[in-house]
């Protein structure tokens, strides 16, 4: 007689994994006509309110909360109730506050994400039954959106907003600034330039220089100043990689010290950014014998080998070379002479069509690094 084994349902509750539920959306607005800062700054506060409104719950030890399931099908957390404590409601996770849990608990997001649901709750509670550290949920609309130190020090952009509106005021650039762009999200970026000292580095081709001023409510990123420069006529940014003058200062401590700093780093970042229209003036001059290998050349930077290819795909594209779909015709058309600056440029109109904010801002800097060594 032969024996059935019976296999898991996996359409059963039980057997489905729990999902973490979106980000706040990453949106990069790049304005074709820049805009006051008064204007960008309401255009982040703005997508913030939409995303819900803020709240903070410091978790005093996480081993008396729980994960749980929320909405149907949805991670999420919720204080134990016992007795004495009020009852609460279940809180969605968001996808990068379940990642900093598990960092927490020391478990793989990754594999977690893939469990059935009874062993996702059995992993998660089993890890955080074990830690007597305390946190920090940061929320919005209820929702759990970060999950970091107790120490966090929340320089939220609504703050850093202000200090750097206060810093341009007595550097004497607040009436001469504009942003041209901003990135909301998990991270915010806000893109000041100075029109008034845009300069032509060939016939009709003028580029800015500014900084870029970045922060994350969310424990992604410390907030940073980085000299900048912005081509008008394609709208292409170009970050500095490495700089003496960048700050990048994390959320721990007094806001005092915060507000100080930036008001050392924006005016020392602004001259930094003006020395590398030099360097684009340079490029326009450097010539290379062949451009596929000065964009292969990018791979020292750490790009991969998909993004390699989209820059030369891009170089094509501008240069109206035949754009053919196999890797070894592609090379045979970028086999050709050209500049520095032509390189450096295709890198940064290829950031420009990443969505995902810090993709595009690690090839920003790759197009610098290329420009610091080739010009």
């Amino acid at each position: 007689m032969e024996t059935t084994v019976p296999t898991a349902d996996r359409t059963a509750p039980s057997s489905r994994p729990l999902e973490p539920i979106p980000d706040q959306p990453e949106r990069w607005f790049a304005n074709e006509q820049p805009v006051p800062f008064d204007v960008a700054a309401e255009q982040i506060l703005s997508a913030h309110r939409e995303d819900g409104e803020r709240e903070d719950i410091v978790v005093h030890q996480l081993r008396t909360w729980a994960f749980c399931s929320g909405q149907p099908g949805a991670m999420a957390l919720m204080p134990v109730p016992f007795e004495g404590r009020l009852d609460g409601e279940p809180m969605p996770l968001r996808e990068l506050a379940f990642s900093q849990l598990c960092a927490k608990i020391g478990a793989p997001p990754a594999y977690v994400r893939e469990l059935p649901a009874r062993l996702q709750l059995a992993c998660v509670n089993w890890g955080m039954v074990r830690q007597q550290s305390s946190a920090l949920l940061r929320l919005a609309r209820g929702e759990v959106r970060a999950v970091v130190s107790d120490r966090y020090g929340a320089a939220d952009d609504q703050l850093v907003l202000e200090m750097i509106a206060d810093t341009l005021d007595r550097c004497g650039y607040r009436k001469d600034a504009l942003v041209s762009a901003v990135a909301v999200g998990t991270h915010t970026v806000m893109r000041v330039t100075l029109p008034g000292e845009g300069t032509p580095v060939r016939a009709g081709d003028v580029i800015e220089h500014g900084i870029d001023i970045a922060n994350s409510e969310l424990g992604l990123r410390s907030v940073q100043v980085t000299p900048v420069t912005y081509r008008l006529v394609c709208l292409n940014g170009m970050r500095a990689w490495k700089s003496e003058s960048s700050l990048r200062m994390r959320h721990v401590g007094d806001s005092s010290r915060l507000r100080e700093q930036l008001r050392d780093a924006i005016p020392v970042a602004f001259a930094e950014a003006r020395g590398d229209i030099d360097r684009w003036k340079r490029a326009v001059d450097t010539i290379v014998d062949s451009a596929l290998d000065a964009i292969e050349s990018l791979r020292g930077f750490g790009l991969s080998n998909a993004e390699t290819r989209a820059v030369g795909q891009t170089f094509a594209r501008e240069h109206q070379l035949s754009e053919r779909s196999s890797t070894v015709e592609l090379a045979e058309v970028l086999n050709t002479r050209s500049t520095a600056y032509a390189i450096a440029n295709a890198s940064t109109a290829t950031a420009k069509t990443r969505e995902n904010v810090p993709a595009r801002l690690a090839l920003e800097e790759v197009a610098h690094r290329y420009l610091v060594r080739a010009a």
